[in-house]
C-alpha cells in the first residue's frame, strides 16, 4: 500500500476522498430575434350614434401621428452581429467546438458562470471539447436582449442563453455579457461573460458538474483497496459519498462526504467526516481540465491538517488525482503518487440460477 495512507485518519481522508470533477457550461453567444415593434395606439372611440345623426354629425376617430410608430431599421453591424449569433448556435448544436472557437479573437477571454477563465482560441476550444464529450446532444437557444455600439468597431451584447439537454434533463439558463469587435470587416467576439441566473434554487444544477462520479469507484494497490459509493440524495440537492479504506484485507478506515452548492461564495463545497472521529471541509475550482480542493480540518486527536488534492477527468469511466501541499499541524507531508481510479463493474446478479451482469 502506498505509504502515504498510512498517515493519520483526518489526512487520510482529505488524501483518499476528495474525488470530484466536473464540466464547463457551454458558453453562449448571441442569436436571432425579432425586436417587437411598438404597438400602435388604438383609435379614440365615437361617441355613440343617436336617432336623426347625420353621418358627417357624427366624429370621426383619428390616430394622433405621434402614436404610429416607424419600424425600426437594423444597421447593416447589427445585421451581420446577429447573423454571426446564428451560425454561432449552429455550430453549437453540431457540437463542432472548432467552428464555436473561430467566432472569438485569437486572444480572446471567455469566463462561464462558475468563474473559470479561458484565454484564447485554443483553450477556449477545449474547453467546448470538454463541455459536449461530458454532455452530448445539448442544444442551445439564446436570446438578444440588446446590441449597443460603443464606437464603429466595438459593441456590446447583452442576452440570455439556455442549454437544453435530452432524456428530461434540467436545462441550464444563464445571463451573458459579449464584447465585439470588428476586425478585417468581420464582427469576432474579444470577451464573454456568463452570469448565473438571478432568483431560483441552483443546487441541483450546479452539482449536474458531478454528476458523472455518480456509481462506484475503485483504486488498487498492491496490497490496498479504496473504493466509494456515490448517489445524489436530498432531492438532488447534494451528493453524498461513502467510502472505505483496507490494507491487506483488513478495513483500515471509512467515512462520508457530503457535496454541495453554497449559493452564498458560489461554489462547491465538501464536508468529510472519518471513522476515527477526524473531519475536513472545503472548496474548489476548476483549473482547465483539472478541479483542485483546498481543504482544512482536524484529526480526532486536534491536530490541525490542510492540503490541496488535483482532480483530472480523463473519461466517463477513468481519473486520476493527487495531493500535494498536505500538512498536519504545520509540518509538510510528501506528496502523494498519481492514482488512477476506475469506474467499478457492476456486480453479477443471479438469473435463475445463472450469473449475469445487471
Amino acid at each position: 500500500m502506498h505509504k502515504f495512507f498510512t498517515l493519520t485518519g483526518s489526512t487520510l481522508a482529505l488524501a483518499a476522498i476528495w474525488f470530484a470533477a466536473g464540466s464547463d457550461r457551454a458558453a453562449a453567444q448571441p442569436t436571432k430575434k425579432t425586436r417587437s415593434q411598438p404597438a400602435i395606439a388604438p383609435p379614440a372611440k365615437a361617441a355613440p350614434a343617436k336617432l336623426g345623426d347625420k353621418p358627417t354629425d357624427r366624429p370621426i376617430a383619428k390616430v394622433p401621428a405621434a402614436a404610429v410608430a416607424k419600424p425600426t431599421v437594423k444597421s447593416p453591424d447589427e445585421i451581420a452581429l446577429r447573423q454571426t449569433a446564428a451560425t454561432f448556435v449552429e455550430a453549437f448544436d453540431k457540437g463542432d467546438a472548432k467552428a464555436i472557437a473561430a467566432h472569438f479573437t485569437a486572444d480572446a477571454e471567455y469566463i462561464d458562470e462558475q468563474g473559470n477563465l479561458f484565454q484564447g482560441q485554443p483553450a477556449i476550444e477545449e474547453s467546448f471539447v470538454l463541455a459536449f464529450a461530458e454532455n452530448p446532444a445539448t442544444r442551445l437557444e439564446l436570446q438578444i436582449n440588446s446590441i449597443r455600439f460603443v464606437s464603429p468597431g466595438l459593441a456590446v451584447e447583452d442576452g440570455e442563453t439556455t442549454v437544453k439537454r435530452p432524456s428530461g434533463r434540467p436545462s441550464d439558463h444563464s445571463h451573458y455579457t459579449a464584447v465585439h469587435v470588428k476586425t478585417n470587416g468581420k464582427w469576432l467576439t474579444a470577451s464573454s461573460r456568463e452570469h448565473a441566473a438571478q432568483g431560483g434554487r441552483e443546487q441541483v444544477k450546479q452539482l449536474e458538474q458531478l454528476e458523472w462520479l455518480l456509481g462506484d469507484w475503485v483504486d488498487e494497490g498492491a496490497d490496498s483497496v479504496v473504493d466509494f459509493s456515490c448517489k445524489a440524495i436530498s432531492n438532488g440537492n447534494f451528493l453524498m459519498r461513502e467510502f472505505t479504506l483496507k490494507i491487506s484485507g483488513e478495513e483500515t478506515l471509512s467515512g462520508s462526504q457530503r457535496i454541495g452548492w453554497d449559493p452564498l461564495t458560489r461554489k462547491l463545497r465538501a464536508w468529510t467526516f472519518d471513522s476515527d472521529g477526524g473531519f475536513c471541509e472545503g472548496t474548489w475550482h476548476r483549473d482547465g481540465d483539472s478541479w483542485v480542493l483546498k481543504s482544512t480540518g482536524v484529526t480526532a486527536d486536534g491536530a490541525t491538517t490542510s492540503g490541496t488534492s488535483i482532480f483530472t477527468y480523463v473519461n466517463p469511466h477513468l481519473m486520476t488525482w493527487q495531493a500535494v501541499d498536505q500538512e498536519v499541524e504545520g509540518v509538510r507531508l510528501p506528496d502523494s503518487d498519481l492514482f488512477t481510479l476506475v469506474r467499478a463493474p457492476p456486480l453479477p446478479v443471479l438469473t435463475n440460477g445463472t450469473a449475469t451482469d445487471e
